[in-house]
C-alpha cells in the first residue's frame, strides 16, 4: 500500500473519526445526527457545462445536474449517511464532478431520514423520484448508484418494486458501493467482528443497533427493507458491487452474492484490497483514485 494511504489510516485512527457520529447508544447517535443536519446546507453550485436545478418530490428537495443539451443517460445518485445524515456540500460537489466526468445527467434526492421517519418513507420518495426520471429518460438509460446506506436503497428499489407488484420498468444497471444492511446471521456478525479491527470509519456496533433507528417506532417496516440480503431480486438488472476489504460492511458481501444467485441476477463483486468504506468516492491516495476511475468507467457503461 502507498505511504499516503498508510498516513490516511493513521490520521483517521488518531482523530477518532470512527466514534464521531455512529458510536454510542441510538438516542445519542440520532441527537448528534440531527445537530449536524441542522447545520447542513444545500450548496449553490454553478458550471458552464451543466444546468443545476432543483425539484421537490414528496416535500423533499431533489437536485438535478443536466448537461446542455440533455444527456441520453442519467444516474439516480443516492448518497449514504447511515440513514441519519443528509448529503454534505462536499458530496454534492463530488456528484457534479461525477456528472462532468461521465457525461451523464445526475439526479440527487435528499430523501427522508430515519432521524424523523421510518425507512418506508425513504423508499416511497425515491421511487417517486425514479418515476419523475422516467418522464425524461428511457429506463435502460437510467442507472442507480448508491453509497453505504444509499447503496442499500439503490439495490432495495428492486425488492420494493417486486413487493408492490409494480409494472414500472426496471433501470438499466445498479452500482452499489459498500451497501449496508441489518445483520441477519451469526456468520455475518462473526465476519464483522474480524473486519472491525481493520475498519477506521464505521463501528460495527452501529450495524447491530441500527434496526431500531430504521424502524423509528414503526413495527411494520418490511423485513427486506431492514435485511436487504433476504429480498426478492427477481428481474433485477446487472449489479456491480464495490467494497473495501478493510470495512466492516464487507461482512455482508457473501450474503448479497447469495441473494443475487438466488434470483439469477448478473453481478460483479469488486473488492478493493485493504480499502476503506466507500473508497472510490474518496480518491485521496493512489489506491482509492484507481477505485474512482473504475467507478467512472462503470457508470459510463464501458465496464466488461
Amino acid at each position: 500500500m502507498s505511504l499516503t494511504y498508510e498516513l490516511l489510516k493513521a490520521l483517521a485512527r488518531i482523530s477518532g473519526f470512527k466514534d464521531r457520529i455512529f458510536a454510542g447508544n441510538p438516542e445519542d447517535i440520532v441527537a448528534r445526527a440531527r445537530q449536524r443536519n441542522d447545520r447542513n446546507t444545500i450548496p449553490e453550485l454553478g458550471d458552464p457545462e451543466i444546468e443545476m436545478g432543483r425539484i421537490t418530490v414528496d416535500g423533499c428537495p431533489v437536485l438535478t445536474m443536466t448537461h446542455t443539451p440533455r444527456a441520453k443517460r442519467a444516474t439516480l445518485f443516492l448518497i449514504g449517511g447511515g440513514m441519519i445524515l443528509s448529503p454534505s456540500p462536499s458530496m454534492i460537489r463530488k456528484a457534479l464532478k461525477i456528472a462532468k466526468e461521465t457525461g451523464l445527467d445526475l439526479v440527487v434526492p435528499y430523501y427522508p431520514l430515519c432521524t424523523e421517519f421510518p425507512l418506508t418513507r425513504a423508499y416511497a420518495m425515491i421511487l417517486h423520484t425514479y418515476e419523475e426520471m422516467l418522464l425524461q429518460y428511457a429506463p435502460q438509460n437510467i442507472s442507480f448508484m448508491g453509497t453505504s446506506s444509499g447503496a442499500n436503497l439503490a439495490l432495495g428499489m428492486i425488492p420494493y418494486l417486486n413487493a408492490l407488484k409494480s409494472e414500472l420498468p426496471r433501470p438499466g444497471m445498479i452500482l452499489s458501493i459498500s451497501p449496508s444492511s441489518c445483520l441477519n446471521s451469526a456468520a455475518e456478525w462473526k465476519r464483522m467482528i474480524e473486519l472491525d479491527k481493520k475498519d477506521v470509519l464505521i463501528p460495527m456496533q452501529y450495524m447491530k443497533d441500527v434496526e431500531g433507528i430504521l424502524r423509528h417506532g414503526e413495527a411494520s417496516v418490511p423485513e427486506y427493507m431492514l435485511r436487504l440480503q433476504t429480498g426478492d431480486f427477481t428481474g433485477c438488472p446487472r449489479v456491480v458491487f464495490m467494497y473495501g476489504s478493510s470495512e466492516c460492511l464487507y461482512a455482508f458481501a457473501p450474503s448479497f452474492e447469495a441473494a443475487m444467485k438466488r434470483s439469477h441476477v448478473a453481478y460483479t463483486m469488486i473488492v478493493g484490497e485493504d480499502m476503506f468504506h466507500c473508497y472510490p468516492l474518496y480518491p485521496l491516495c493512489p489506491e482509492a483514485k484507481a477505485g474512482w476511475n473504475q467507478m467512472i468507467t462503470i457508470l459510463k457503461g464501458k465496464w466488461q
